[in-house]
C-alpha cells in the first residue's frame, strides 16, 4: 500500500500465472500514469474483460503503487468494487485482468449523455457511497476518488477502480497512519493535500466524494486550475457561488437538504466532515425523485 505503508503482500500470494492463457486487444479503454487500460478477449471462452498494464522496474514489490493496487482488488471484496480475474507477471510489466465495465469511467459517460435524471444519478451516487463505505470499513482509503476512476456497467452497476494510491488508514499498533504524499488529480483533493500538510486520508476522500457528487449533479466542478489557484477557491467556499450562478441560470433552486450535505463534505477543516456512514444515511433521507425546488 503507498508510500507509508509495509504492505504484507508477498509474491506468492499476487503471483498468478497461467502461461496457457492468452488475450486478444481489442481496444484500448484508456491510458494513464500507473498504466494503460485494454479491452480484452480471452480466446479460451471469448470472454470479455479489462486489462491494465503496469511497467515496472526491478522488483515490482518495490513500487509502492503496484503494491496497493494488488492489494485492495486481492483483499476488497465487494459489489460496487471492480473485480480481479487475475495477475499475470511478466518480467517488466504487470498485466491485471479485471471486469470489464461496458460504460466505462463516469466522467465519459456523463459526457456522451447530456440529459440525465436526477433518480439516475442518485443511484449512481448511492452506489459509490457504497463502495467508499466498504474500503473505509475495512480501513482502506482510496485517495484518488473521481469521476474517471468510477466506473458502470452495462447495468450501470459501480465500480470503483484504480487503487495505485490506497492507503491503509492504521498501523500495526492501531495508531491513525498521517499520509505525507501529495498526489491526486488536483480538482478532487481537499485542501490539506494540496497545502502539503500530513493528513488523515479517510477525510481527503470525503471531500473528493463531496467534489464528485457537484460533478455529478451539474456536470462541472468549481475548483480548476493550478494548485494555489483551487486551493484559494476552497478556502473562499466558491461551491456556493457556483451552485448559486447555476440555480440562476437555469430557473431553479437546489434543495436545502441536497445544499446541507455538500457543505458538510467541503468542510476546510477535516475533522469537521461527516464520516462515510453519516453521510450514507443522510444520502438515503433525499428523495431520488427532489433535486430542485422550481419554486422562487
Amino acid at each position: 500500500m503507498s508510500n507509508e505503508k509495509n504492505s504484507d503482500v508477498g509474491k506468492e500470494e499476487i503471483e498468478h500465472l497461467n502461461d496457457s492463457l492468452e488475450y486478444i486487444v481489442i481496444d484500448m479503454i484508456d491510458y494513464g500514469s500507473f498504466g494503460d487500460v485494454l479491452k480484452v478477449k480471452d480466446e479460451s471462452n471469448n470472454a470479455i474483460y479489462a486489462m491494465k498494464q503496469i511497467k515496472y522496474r526491478g522488483n515490482f514489490q518495490d513500487d509502492p503503487c503496484i503494491i496497493s493496487e494488488i492489494y485492495c482488488l486481492t483483499h476488497l471484496k465487494h459489489k460496487n468494487i471492480i473485480r480481479m480475474h487475475e495477475i499475470l507477471i511478466d518480467s517488466g510489466e504487470i498485466q491485471i485482468i479485471m471486469e470489464y465495465a461496458q460504460r466505462e469511467n463516469l466522467e465519459r459517460y456523463m459526457d456522451q449523455n447530456e440529459h440525465i435524471e436526477f433518480h439516475h444519478k442518485y443511484k449512481i451516487y448511492s452506489q459509490i457511497l457504497e463502495g467508499i463505505k466498504y474500503c473505509h470499513s475495512v480501513d482502506i482509503a482510496h485517495r484518488d476518488i473521481t469521476p474517471v476512476n468510477i466506473l458502470l456497467t452495462e447495468d450501470y452497476v459501480v465500480k470503483i477502480a484504480d487503487f495505485g494510491l490506497a492507503v491503509k488508514c492504521f498501523d500495526d499498533d492501531g495508531k491513525p497512519m498521517l499520509c505525507t504524499d501529495y498526489l491526486g488529480r488536483a480538482s478532487y483533493l481537499p485542501p490539506e493535500v494540496l497545502s502539503q500538510k500530513p493528513f488523515l486520508p479517510k477525510p481527503a476522500d470525503i471531500w473528493s466524494i463531496g467534489v464528485t457528487l457537484l460533478y455529478l449533479l451539474f456536470h462541472s466542478i468549481p475548483f480548476k486550475g493550478f494548485h494555489p489557484e483551487i486551493l484559494e477557491d476552497q478556502l473562499n467556499h466558491t461551491w456556493t457561488g457556483f451552485i448559486h450562478d447555476f440555480c440562476e441560470k437555469n430557473g431553479c433552486r437546489l434543495k436545502v437538504q441536497i445544499i446541507d450535505i455538500i457543505e458538510s463534505l467541503l468542510q476546510i477543516e477535516s475533522n469537521k466532515r461527516r464520516n462515510i456512514c453519516d453521510l450514507v444515511r443522510s444520502w438515503h433521507e433525499v428523495s431520488p425523485e427532489e433535486l430542485y425546488d422550481k419554486s422562487k
